[in-house]
């Protein structure tokens, strides 16, 4: 993590809000260089904004004789060094020399977020909600994979339908059995989950905090809740509707392939995921997938490629859509069968 205190000094990200400046830093790490190494060549195309921090760099290029020497902690280096493409000059450190890499789709993204959080913070106070101006919050909500993955014109609209929920100790959330209404996602305090097994004994699944998201599972699959969920001290909740939930989350997550679509993935390398169960996947499975039941996925996440694609399949699709969003959560690249495996054309 690079300290949010040297990203104050660069431009565009001066002008960032503390808490998105703070998110953003926890995904940056400085590079140390030795002296006489080329940082980038004339002409290259790649997408980094480089930001010198301390050292010298002396930039060049093959239609002039003349250089010129940039030294840390100047003017001229709040700005990222030969930013347009293809690179105008060459860059080469002239002492050891520290730096900052920083993708310009990410750049991008932060400040495009950094002026939505801003804006729905004011609308939210003036219009008298408890979190206007809690633009710490609203950075920690997007830092969250599932809502970072998220189209950025997607992302004040959601927020602006989030509603905070203030809760006290004992409180529940919803219990095992109810109807999914709320999509929901922690502010504040710890929640437990629990489930009721068929021979009444209650089971302490895991604990929630800060920045955790739950309820989603019941409102893609249509079923009741599977767990209940009770706040362990006083908090706070941000919940979204079913309908926001279907408008702004999954119908802009959610990838469809049909079975044409699905095979040239498959043969171009995509692991193909069943997550029905596994007595459903033993009575018939499409040929080369592998069984990751839905109820297991969570566990077993950890055991998936995180680089490779992946297609899910299940009987009618719902399944897959479910497995999908939880996947997507954790940032993997995923698709799902359109229609299930009952809409694969059987031979004969």
């Amino acid at each position: 993590m690079v300290d949010p205190e040297l990203l104050k000094n660069l431009i565009p990200l001066h002008n960032l809000t503390a808490g998105n400046l703070e998110r953003l830093a926890k995904r940056l790490q400085v590079e140390e260089l030795p002296t006489e190494r080329v940082i980038f060549n004339e002409g290259d195309t790649d997408n980094d904004a480089v930001y010198l921090l301390e050292g010298g760099v002396e930039l060049s290029s093959h239609e002039t004789t003349m250089k010129r020497v940039v030294q840390g902690g100047t003017e001229e280096a709040s700005y990222a060094l030969a930013s347009t493409r293809p690179r105008p000059l060459t860059a080469k450190t002239t002492t050891k020399t520290k730096i900052l890499r920083i993708d310009n789709s990410k750049l991008d993204r932060a400040v495009v977020l950094d002026e939505m959080t801003s804006t729905v913070s004011t609308i939210w106070g003036a219009a008298g909600n408890e979190f206007g101006g809690d633009t710490v919050w609203l950075a920690q909500m997007l830092g969250n994979k599932i809502f970072s993955m998220l189209p950025s014109e997607k992302i004040a609209p959601l927020m602006l339908k989030m509603q905070p929920v203030s809760v006290k100790s004992g409180h529940i959330v919803f219990k095992q059995g109810d109807p999914g209404d709320y999509y929901y996602v922690v502010k504040k305090g710890r929640f437990n989950v629990s489930h009721k097994e068929k021979d009444g004994k209650v089971k302490i699944l895991k604990e929630l905090g800060p920045g955790s998201v739950f309820g989603e599972q019941s409102l893609i699959s249509g079923d009741t809740r599977n767990a209940s969920i009770v706040a362990m001290g006083a908090g706070t909740l941000m919940r979204l509707s079913k309908a926001d939930f279907e408008e702004l989350l999954k119908k802009p997550l959610l990838r469809y392939v049909d079975n044409r679509e699905a095979r040239k993935m498959v043969e171009g390398g995509a692991g193909l995921l069943d997550v029905r169960a596994s007595h459903e996947y033993k009575t018939g499975a499409l040929k080369g997938s592998q069984n990751f039941p839905i109820d297991q996925l969570r566990d077993k996440a950890n055991e998936l490629e995180l680089r490779r694609r992946y297609v899910l399949c299940c009987k009618t699709g719902v399944q897959s859509e479910v497995a999908a969003f939880l996947l997507r959560q954790r940032g993997f690249e995923v698709f799902v069968l359109k229609g299930g495996l009952q809409a694969i054309p059987r031979k004969g």
